[in-house]
């Protein structure tokens, strides 16, 4: 069925210049390398699918709220607003209807979590509408390139720049100059508001599909978010490329390293080790011992002036309205510079493939600008985030404690996804979790 959408809600118009669109699929031979730069499909009238505020987008994008349908839209009997057990509506979260056609940012927005409160009247059941029209495809976000694995990537253009007789790893008098500080100002379909929900379920495997409607239903339905910046829990790797976890990118080079440092709500260190190779012999490719990081480990090497980097031995973990992670997730990533007219550096693209064959039912791809904002001397010194917990647990609700403040708390197994243990705990009574979740038509 072709949803239809009322368009009484202004709608807001996005530029795609510099957005995470991936090209369909293309021969090798009509681009001048076997996996990097590959153009981006250009995907018009992109705009706000749910409600939010940030970034290019100021105000609400709601198709109709109070629990009323958008005009042309037949909803579903059961939607996630009105399920008592999500886990048994498995064969409805392919449909957007079942998200109210609400975007991941959408759904986290229903109770006030970006300052607007759009539930309604009859919470949850009155939970405010999308465009059920406006999405990111998802042949937009899966890679192009057609790799298996970050090894067999990463391995493919080091061979294509040792057949270039390229330096892998350049002194210093030959290294391109990008030291100083950049910002990521583009919008991406990983922020949540340019996607509907069920647009990221079909980028994941049934499990992680499962797990990414259990978060979506405690967003929207019982208003028991677990983000990890509320106790002060890190924050995982994929949220290096969401807009709320970070601001300034400070870039600091050598022969040896390339380190990038930013971060808002935790501190994200990148180490490109130049020209390294990674131990082989353990649960994944590693620099140091078997044991996995929060940003996991990175190598590269240089073709021309793009480095090209390979991280692996990554902490699973979760991204609060994106989708969780394994510790099998990979990425390789190259960075090439933009220049103005003039020559002079103006940013840095960066694109990067994610492999992660637990989570992942296919390599994605994002890719983003980081606009060069100057050197360090006219910048502010970086902010180190020491975060000090103010908020617990308490009856399965993030609660603000006074110092001073006597209460019962059990700890959670923080390598058990200690979200979910708070979730299940204490608001999934009597539901009916399936051990294999099969989903159809991805």
């Amino acid at each position: 069925m072709k949803l239809q959408l009322a368009r009484s809600v202004a709608v807001v118009s996005l530029c795609v210049a510099g957005l995470a669109m991936a090209a369909p699929a293309m021969a090798q031979e009509e681009h001048e390398s076997v996996g990097r730069g590959w153009p981006m499909a250009e995907q018009e009238g992109l705009k706000v699918v749910g409600a939010g505020e940030g970034g290019a987008f100021r105000g609400e994008a709601i198709a109709a709220r109070n629990g009323d349908v958008p005009e042309g839209v037949e909803p579903l009997e059961v939607d996630i607003f009105t399920s008592q057990d999500f886990y048994q509506d498995a064969d409805l979260w392919s449909d957007p209807r079942y998200f109210r056609c609400n975007s991941p940012m959408g759904l986290e927005s229903q109770w006030g979590g970006y300052g607007n409160e759009i539930i309604g009247d009859d919470p949850p059941a009155s939970g405010a509408w999308g465009f059920c029209d406006a999405d990111y495809a998802r042949e937009n976000i899966i890679s192009p390139y057609g790799f298996e694995t970050a090894q067999e990537h990463y391995e493919a253009l080091l061979a294509e720049a040792e057949a270039d007789g390229a330096d892998l790893k350049r002194s210093m008098a030959d290294l391109p100059d990008w030291n100083g500080v950049y910002n990521d100002s583009s919008e991406n379909w990983f922020w949540g508001r340019i996607i509907q929900a069920s647009t990221i379920v079909s980028l994941l495997t049934p499990e992680y599909q499962k797990r990414f409607v259990q978060e979506s239903y405690h967003h929207a339905n019982t208003n028991a978010p677990q983000w990890p910046s509320q106790y002060c829990w890190p924050e995982g790797f994929l949220r290096r490329w969401h807009e709320h976890s970070v601001r300034d990118h400070q870039v600091i080079m050598n022969e040896d390293i390339v380190t990038i440092l930013t971060g808002v709500a935790d501190n994200f260190l990148t180490q490109i080790y130049v020209d390294r190779e990674f131990n082989t012999d353990g649960a994944v490719p590693r620099l140091g011992q078997d044991v996995p990081r929060w940003y996991g480990e990175t190598i590269g090497f240089w073709h021309g002036d793009a480095l090209i980097t390979w991280t692996s031995n990554i902490q699973g973990w979760m991204t609060h309205g994106g989708f969780e992670h394994s510790n099998k997730m990979q990425t390789v990533e190259i960075y090439t510079p933009v220049n103005d007219d003039s020559g002079n550096l103006t940013g840095l693209k960066h694109e990067a493939i994610f492999y992660d064959p637990e989570a992942l039912a296919e390599p994605i791809r994002m890719v983003r600008v980081l606009e060069r904002l100057g050197e360090f001397e006219d910048r502010d010194p970086y902010t180190f985030v020491e975060c000090n917990p103010t908020f617990y647990t308490i009856d399965g609700l993030a609660t603000p404690v006074t110092p001073g403040q006597t209460f019962e708390f059990t700890v959670p197994d923080m390598f058990g996804r200690p979200w979910a243990q708070i979730w299940e705990r204490y608001h999934e009574e009597g539901m009916t979790p399936p051990e294999n979740t099969e989903l159809f038509g991805f």
